[in-house]
């Protein structure tokens, strides 16, 4: 570890208290007004998010000023109508117009308890109205149309949470301020040597969400998110025009956690080889057949072939694929792979997981969700919206501050009951290039991120973008290492090409966009090796590296 720590001192819990006392006022005033309208509110809650951040920025050695930064923001959740039927209920024609859905508006930072019921009332004002019209549309709507296939309720009842979580101060002392400056200067000064690289840095990103969730259950629940992030990131451009990017990081719940500068030397002496590597790199062609899927590669390809598949709010919306909708109960997978979702857990093999919580964004306890046992689907991720056969929130309701919610992944989990050492898998697929007939197959070593579609409106396809990928070849002869390519198909298919795991895990730790913003999310898994895979090319610029020569100074 790095010889400066930091110290997680407890702030005075009466600040905490303050706002928390005067977001519970305010939320009891307007109950009773809500409550007692001709058209009622049945449920209403607040979640504040009080958010701190704090970037130190790194560039060619030179440092930028530091951001530090503090607002509120208050998500604002009023239901009017029943749990059967309120006014989020889905608006089925593509030619209305519909009222807002979510509501919600800054606060101001200091606990003034006038300033900040002020604009709470302003906007529990604004969400009843709009709620109140958006459900007399929906009324209309609805009785014009077929039924829906998935007749559940459109909100379910929890119990109330009580639970007021200490809060820690995370902030950097002007000491670990200089110190953190200079360490990640001395480390940006290696890696911006050499005209190839044309942008390059360090970051330390800290930032602390202090929630506050009360709604008129009776839950109140105070909790907090520290998250450090160490990131290293390079940038170059290859003769034939394709931009090659290469980024390393270290998430971590405590400062203390972080690499040691030795540890951060090593990454950034990778980071910097993989880059000049992979520009060198030969474009691979357009390919089907057998890889492997290394452990964080293997990670993100699951969150993005299954993960937002089995987000519970996707099998009752009717502009969804609904692709697993039907299938609880099947085989999708081969029979030893088992998927689990399970935010409640805050560290895998000593690395600290992103898609840790102990209460989502509902007020709902994250729960273990057990998605697929034996390559069997068992179940889905679930909100506090529920849909046939699943009637209640397993703690999966997230979102980000401004969003609605909506089920959300935290922590996939994907194991397998028979596995073998790398090696032998390694060894599996040389076998299998040799009886596809093919004159290589390919390693994807890690893969920065994907997306997938899962609308009715469009084919219902992923594309992951890899990183480092080695064709391996079924002679004897080095492996060589490719760029260019996307890693593409279809989720039913791929689901079943699956063949062997290794006997490792890896984690891979990354923030997530969706309908309900960007939340941070984990996913572990094996290495795999897949009987099929396909791959297209990578879209890439057209202009040429720089004319101008770089300065002497990064030479």
């Amino acid at each position: 570890m790095l010889g400066l720590i930091v110290l997680l001192v407890g702030i005075s819990t009466a600040n905490a208290d303050n706002l928390m006392d005067i977001a519970q006022e305010e939320l009891n005033r307007i109950q009773k007004f809500l409550f007692a309208q001709e058209e009622p509110a049945y449920w209403v809650g607040i979640n504040i998010s009080d958010s701190y951040e704090e970037v130190i920025r790194v560039e060619e050695g030179g440092a930028f000023p530091i951001k530090d930064s503090h607002q509120r923001y208050a998500d604002i959740d009023v239901r009017v109508g029943d749990i059967s039927f309120d006014n989020t209920h889905p608006l089925r024609d593509s030619s209305l117009f519909g009222e807002e859905l979510h509501f919600g508006t800054w606060l101001p930072i200091e606990n003034k308890q006038p300033a900040i019921q002020a604009v709470l009332w302003k906007e529990f004002d604004r969400a009843y109205r709009h709620s109140l019209r958006r459900l007399t549309k929906l009324r209309s709507n609805d009785a014009i149309k077929v039924e829906m296939e998935d007749k559940s309720a459109d909100f379910s009842l929890y119990p109330a949470q009580k639970e007021l979580l200490p809060i820690q101060d995370h902030r950097l002392t002007p000491e670990q301020k200089f110190f953190w400056t200079e360490e990640l200067k001395k480390h940006s000064l290696n890696l911006a040597k050499g005209s190839d690289i044309l942008s390059s840095g360090l970051r330390l990103h800290v930032e602390r969400v202090d929630s506050y969730i009360l709604n008129t259950e009776g839950t109140r629940i105070r909790n907090q998110r520290i998250h450090y992030r160490l990131s290293v990131y390079a940038r170059t451009k290859a003769d034939d025009g394709m931009d090659i990017q290469v980024y390393d990081y270290v998430d971590s719940h405590s400062l203390t956690r972080l690499p040691t500068t030795e540890e951060i030397a090593s990454i950034v002496q990778k980071s910097k080889e993989k880059l000049l590597a992979l520009r060198a790199a030969p474009v691979v062609e357009p390919y089907v057949g057998p890889a492997i899927l290394r452990g964080r590669a293997a990670a993100v390809f699951f969150h993005e072939i299954l993960g937002h598949r089995i987000e519970g709010h996707r099998q009752k919306d009717e502009q969804e694929g609904q692709t697993l909708s039907g299938k609880v109960g099947e085989e999708i997978f081969p029979s030893f792979i088992s998927i689990s979702d399970n935010p409640s857990l805050s560290q895998w093999n000593g690395v600290d997981l992103n898609g840790y919580y102990r209460y989502d964004d509902e007020g709902s306890k994250g729960e273990d969700v057990s998605i697929v046992e034996n390559g069997v689907l068992k179940g889905f991720v679930m909100s506090r919206a529920p849909i046939e056969g699943f009637s209640q929130s397993n703690g999966h309701g997230r979102r980000e501050p401004g969003e609605a919610v909506v089920a959300r992944q935290g922590n996939l989990i994907i194991s397998a009951s028979t596995t073998v050492p790398y090696d032998d898998l390694r060894s599996a697929l040389k076998k299998e290039i040799q009886a596809q007939g093919k004159p290589f197959g390919l390693i994807f070593d890690d893969i920065s991120g994907g997306f997938t579609f899962t609308g009715r409106n469009s084919p219902n396809s992923y594309s992951v973008q890899p990183v480092t990928v080695w064709k391996v070849f079924a002679e004897e002869r080095p492996d060589e290492l490719v760029r260019g390519v996307d890693l593409i198909g279809t989720p039913l298919l791929t689901f079943g090409r699956i063949m062997q795991a290794s006997n490792e895990t890896q984690v891979f730790n990354g923030v997530c966009g969706a309908e309900s913003g960007y939340v941070p999310v984990s996913a572990i898994a094996p290495d795999m090796l897949i009987k099929e895979v396909e791959v297209q090319r990578k879209e890439k610029d057209v202009d040429l590296p720089p004319i101008l020569e770089a300065p002497r100074g990064v030479q």
